[in-house]
C-alpha cells in the first residue's frame, strides 16, 4: 500500500469510502470539498491517501493546516483551554483506515507525515477530538501514544451530525474527548 497526498480528484473516492468505514453520509461531497481547502497551505498538503496497487483507497488522514480552519465537524471547540492559539494549530479530522490495513502501523505511519508537514507550516500544536466509545478504547489509546493529552469531554458530540453512526445508528450518541499534542 502506498501513502499519498490527498488530490481533489480522489474526493468522490473518499466519500465512496467513509461512507462504508464510517457510516452512510458522515462527510458530505461538499464537506469533503471545504475539508480539502483546509488541508492545504502554502503549497503544502497535510491529508494524506492510502491506497492499494489498483489505486483503491483503503484509507484517510484528514488533516487541517494551521490558520485554515475555524471548528472541526462540529461547534464543540474550546481554544481557551489550549496553550497556544487557534491559528498556530492544525487539527486531525479523521484517521479511517480499512479492514485490510488495519494492524499493519499504516495509520501511525500517515499520522507522522501529517505531522511532519504541519511542523513544516508553523504548527506549534495539534488537536484532534476522539471517540470515546470507540472499540477497546482504541482512539484515545492511539491518541495518548501519540503524545495527545485530553482538554475536555464533549457528550453528544456528533448528535447534530446527520448521518448513520456505526455504533449508534441515527442519531449519534457518542462523547467526543477534545485533546491536543504540543509540537
Amino acid at each position: 500500500m502506498h501513502i499519498r497526498p490527498l488530490e481533489e480528484k480522489d474526493l468522490p473516492l473518499i466519500k465512496a469510502f467513509t461512507d462504508r468505514e464510517i457510516g452512510d453520509g458522515y462527510f458530505s461531497l461538499e464537506e469533503l470539498k471545504t475539508a480539502y481547502s483546509k488541508s492545504q497551505k502554502n503549497g503544502v498538503m497535510c491529508s494524506l491517501v492510502l491506497e492499494d496497487e489498483n489505486k483503491k483507497i483503503h484509507g484517510l488522514r484528514l488533516t487541517y493546516a494551521p490558520g485554515q480552519w475555524q471548528q472541526g465537524k462540529t461547534q464543540h471547540l474550546r481554544p481557551d483551554l489550549w496553550p497556544v492559539d487557534l491559528d498556530e494549530a492544525g487539527y486531525f479530522q479523521s484517521l479511517f483506515l480499512s479492514e485490510q490495513a488495519r494492524g499493519k502501523n499504516l495509520g501511525p505511519k500517515m499520522s507522522k507525515i501529517s505531522l511532519e508537514r504541519l511542523l513544516q507550516l508553523g504548527a506549534k500544536a495539534v488537536v484532534t477530538h476522539a471517540w470515546k466509545e470507540s472499540p477497546n478504547n482504541s482512539s484515545l489509546n492511539y491518541l495518548k501514544k501519540f503524545g495527545f493529552v485530553p482538554v475536555i469531554e464533549h457528550p453528544l458530540f456528533w448528535k447534530d451530525v446527520d448521518y448513520v453512526c456505526t455504533r449508534d445508528g441515527k442519531p449519534c450518541m457518542c462523547t467526543a474527548v477534545e485533546m491536543i499534542k504540543i509540537l
